[in-house]
């Protein structure tokens, strides 16, 4: 117990090198197709957007002289939401207002030879407010054309923003279909925080795979690239016959083309955009004994490492029963690991195919925890999703907190006097918020190791009993869905009976951090 619980220090600080990170576009060169001007469009929120408008039409039909059409045309535009961005420091532009997404399909054609990607996504969507541009995230692709609804639009590019000119507006509540053809070489966007890596599309010699948080989607296909926006998927990828496509969700066809090969995904669950997994290249798919409720687990591995690396997700199944009588049951149709031949020091939890470096590989005793977070993560952060990045720790405090909850249900020896003594990292940055982070912080230790501590002072403070009750109640009210810290504690709050806002405040929105839990002294 000690040899793997002490690796759980090592788990927590590469976990965070994992993740950390957001893309920025600020340095992005200016690509311009079909300009549209969308000065008026610029900070222009009404709360009567409706009422104005329709007095905007009225005058249109009128017979002053000196109303005309086209000045009520530009005061319809300049009353209508600016969908540029949601505004959360986090992530800097990305993330849209003013639609939601209900499904994308991606047509991916990829050319190793040339490193060149051709793509059509097509994105059926709900306007949520009166639009006269759709803005969506693109970063270093060029646009060939677009359309919404069949019919060719303006559009334009700047840094990593595509903007699509809705003409005539969208009204609120009317549904909308963009297609988006565009090419080019996949750049990996570069990590605005902390120390991040560059984040997304990831060509190496002979093999890409697709990986980031909080940004990866914009790099191969416009999107609406923000948590907050969930929707379902579907995937035909187009490679050379001599390679393999893994995606997460479900094979459903592979078209052989002669030279080439069409591999076809669903995911028909909600997803957030950064929790796609893509894989091209040299790699095996292996199916593992499924869990005792029926859940079927696959498994895709670079080739050269499939026998080596097999037996490292070996527990998944008996880790899924687990997870299963604690949080209820699995939120997807499928689960699976993917390990591709490039080593970068963690996981990500990919929707129901988390995906590894080849390093795990050299992890010994601690791939077990990381296997762990990992598919905690299936329930807390990929069905039940943070609406803003501000609430990451509903994702990694929950996920860390699921490794112990996994080695209480496996291990008998077992005790979390020994988990806190083991896995607690004391230091300056625990010392920080978990709740709203500093922006430079996103990814600190505080959010993964404080976070799961608060989960477990939550426990204490209610037992066991109402704390579970709280965590399947929070799967079964938000799952396929966004929620927030203030929900959680609301949710707390209803189900305890109690006025939980000294503890939420202490281990989440103060600096500093309680002096002990559970006797295990902190500071």
């Amino acid at each position: 117990m000690r040899a793997r619980t002490n690796l759980a220090i090592a788990a927590m600080a590469l976990a965070v090198v994992t993740t950390c990170g957001t893309a920025a576009d600020t340095a992005s060169p200016e690509i311009t197709a079909s300009p549209i001007d969308t000065t008026s469009l610029q900070n222009t929120t009404t709360t009567n957007a409706d009422a104005a408008i329709a007095q905007a039409d009225s005058a249109a039909d009128s017979d002053s002289s000196t109303v005309t059409a086209d000045s009520a045309s530009a005061t319809r535009l300049a009353l209508l939401e600016n969908t540029h961005t949601l505004d959360d420091p986090y992530v800097g532009t990305y993330g849209n207002r003013g639609y939601d997404v209900g499904h994308y399909t991606l047509e991916l054609d990829w050319d190793p030879e040339s490193v060149v990607l051709d793509g059509r996504t097509t994105m059926t969507a709900t306007a949520t407010a009166d639009i006269a541009e759709i803005s969506v995230d693109l970063y270093e692709l060029e646009v060939i054309s677009a359309s919404i609804d069949g019919e060719p639009v303006e559009f334009a590019q700047s840094g990593g923003e595509l903007s699509l000119l809705a003409d005539p507006p969208l009204r609120r509540g009317q549904a909308f279909e963009t297609e988006v053809r565009y090419s080019g070489t996949p750049q990996e966007a570069p990590g605005a925080l902390t120390s991040s890596a560059p984040q997304g599309w990831r060509t190496r010699d002979g093999f890409v795979y697709v990986m980031g948080e909080p940004v990866a989607a914009a790099t191969y296909y416009p999107s609406n690239d923000h948590p907050s926006d969930k929707a379902t998927f579907s995937y035909r990828i187009t490679v050379p016959s001599s390679e393999t496509v893994v995606v997460n969700g479900d094979l459903t066809e592979r078209v052989d083309n002669g030279d080439t090969t069409t591999w076809s995904y669903e995911h028909r669950f909600q997803q957030a955009t950064y929790l796609t997994a893509i894989a091209i290249g040299d790699f095996e798919i292996r199916e593992a004994d499924p869990s005792k409720s029926g859940v079927p687990v696959r498994n895709a591995f670079a080739s050269f490492l499939a026998d080596e690396a097999e037996p490292i997700f070996d527990q998944q199944d008996e880790m899924i029963d687990a997870f299963e009588e604690l949080f209820g049951p699995y939120p997807f149709d499928v689960y699976g690991s993917l390990v591709v031949p490039e080593g970068f020091g963690g996981a990500l939890e990919t929707q129901t195919l988390s995906i590894y470096g080849e390093d795990v590989r050299r992890y010994g005793g601690f791939a077990e925890l990381v296997v762990a977070h990992e598919l905690a993560h299936q329930w807390f952060g990929n069905h039940v999703t943070p609406q803003r990045w501000e609430d990451l720790w509903l994702n990694e405090g929950f996920a860390s907190y699921g490794e112990a909850l996994w080695f209480e249900a496996s291990d008998p020896d077992f005790t979390y006097e020994r988990w806190i003594r083991e896995v607690w990292v004391p230091g300056p940055r625990h010392e920080s918020q978990v709740h709203r982070p500093d922006v430079d912080d996103l990814f600190s230790p505080a959010v993964y190791q404080r976070g799961a501590m608060a989960l477990h002072a939550l426990r204490l403070e209610v037992g066991d009993d109402v704390f579970f009750d709280i965590l399947r109640t929070w799967i079964v009210r938000f799952g396929g869905g966004n929620a927030s810290t203030a929900d959680f504690e609301a949710l707390s709050e209803e189900l305890s009976g109690r006025d939980l806002d000294s503890l939420f405040e202490s281990w989440l929105r103060t600096d500093q951090l309680p002096a002990s839990l559970n006797g295990v002294a902190l500071r």
